[in-house]
């Protein structure tokens, strides 16, 4: 009988043991979900503030190109202190864009609700590699021109995510030189007149 006894517990020992590594599993499980998906959060809030970014620099350069023929050799010789970006990818290295005095560089984007942090884009552009000479990377001959938005979200504890996109602007003849994403699809980066 004092054996059945001593058998009895140990099987309600593992029994708990086994039961408790169930727990501990469930919730090492959740919480490791928990911080997935507030990573996705914040490369979404990354990716959302770059194409905030992208949809400002489209209008930003279309609206002075068309009021300037020397706005795109002005955009790609800024005066600033903001550090250039050497893009993924190679090409001509881009400058922060700058009009009229206004650096669009750090530029605080809303967050939508349950992402912590703030969002930001920076904008820079550089000149097409396919441009023909004499042009460089300070002088364009073509009317096309690439736009990058930096998307960056910091969360509270310092933790950053970026986003990168770039897109070619072609800014003469047929189609070009208009704000051909105002009023249209937000989420999308394609239209006529830009690659």
């Amino acid at each position: 009988m004092n054996r059945e006894k001593g058998s009895a517990l140990i099987t309600i020992i593992l029994v708990v043991f086994v039961l408790t590594m169930v727990g501990i599993a469930g919730v090492l499980f959740m919480t490791m979900e928990d911080r997935l998906s507030g990573n996705d959060k914040l490369q979404q809030a990354a990716l959302y503030a770059s194409e905030d970014g992208l949809r400002q620099a489209e209008s930003l350069v279309s609206d002075a190109a068309s009021n300037s023929s020397t706005a795109l050799n002005q955009m790609l010789s800024p005066t600033t202190t903001n550090p250039s970006l050497v893009p993924p990818g190679g090409g001509y290295t881009a400058v922060p864009l700058v009009l009229n005095g206004t650096s669009y560089y750090n530029v605080a984007v809303p967050q939508p609700s349950g992402v912590p942090g703030q969002a930001t884009y920076s904008l820079y552009v550089r000149n097409n590699e396919d441009d023909p000479p004499p042009a460089t990377a300070t002088k364009d001959t073509d009317q096309k021109i690439n736009i990058i938005a930096v998307g960056t979200v910091s969360d509270p504890s310092g933790k950053g995510i970026t986003k990168i996109l770039e897109e070619q602007m072609f800014l003469g003849g047929a189609g070009g030189g208009e704000r051909l994403m105002k009023g249209a699809n937000l989420g999308g980066t394609g239209a006529a007149g830009i690659k």
